[in-house]
């Protein structure tokens, strides 16, 4: 008979998150993730399997928090743009000042190396694949909120990639109202 754990997974996935977003997939061990959480190796291997296991159960629930939040803004009433703005507003602590030096997990991620891993680089492209879809789907839904020659599908990938790019660039701790004036560029856009 198999004994009960005797920890909290998601308390374990939660430190591991912490970990890994601090020292980045290549420089964290399981050991330091085991000494931090005080479960023993073994369990750890059979609750989540080897550290690339681990890394893609963390890194697809911070993948479900962000997109759970974002299908919640962009689905509300109002005007797209209204909401748009309010979804990447809602970034710009994480783009600046204290919370912005440790950028994004994902965008990390994909630029530390580790998108060597397969199903790594397959989790990075599902999630941006349906975060672009949202922007898409509230875009072309209010379509007639824009002039004549709006094409949704280039302003969502455009959002997308200067999104990326402010989260890249959360290292370097720009000041708020730079990552405000990108915003308010990206939304001249939205015409």
């Amino acid at each position: 008979m198999a004994r009960p754990r005797s920890f909290d997974p998601d308390d374990v996935l939660e430190i591991a998150r912490q970990m890994f977003w601090q020292k980045g997939f290549q420089a964290t061990s399981l050991d330091e993730i085991t000494a931090a959480s005080g479960v023993a190796k073994p369990s750890l291997y059979a609750a989540f399997g080897d550290k690339n296991a681990l890394f893609l159960k963390v890194l697809d629930r911070y993948h479900d928090g962000i997109l759970g939040w974002a299908e919640r803004v962009l689905a509300q009433p109002g005007p797209a743009r209204d909401v748009i703005r309010q979804w990447l507003t809602g970034f710009i602590p994480y783009c600046s000042g204290e919370k912005g030096q440790r950028g994004c997990l994902s965008i990390n991620s994909a630029t530390d190396g580790s998108l060597d891993q397969v199903e790594l680089r397959k989790s990075i492209e599902r999630y941006n694949r349906r975060l672009e879809e949202l922007l898409r789907t509230r875009l072309r839904t209010d379509r007639a909120q824009f002039s004549k020659g709006f094409d949704p599908d280039v302003t969502a990938h455009t959002i997308m990639v200067v999104h990326a790019g402010l989260l890249a660039l959360a290292h370097q701790r720009p000041d708020w109202k730079q990552v405000k004036a990108v915003i308010d560029q990206v939304m001249s856009l939205l015409a």
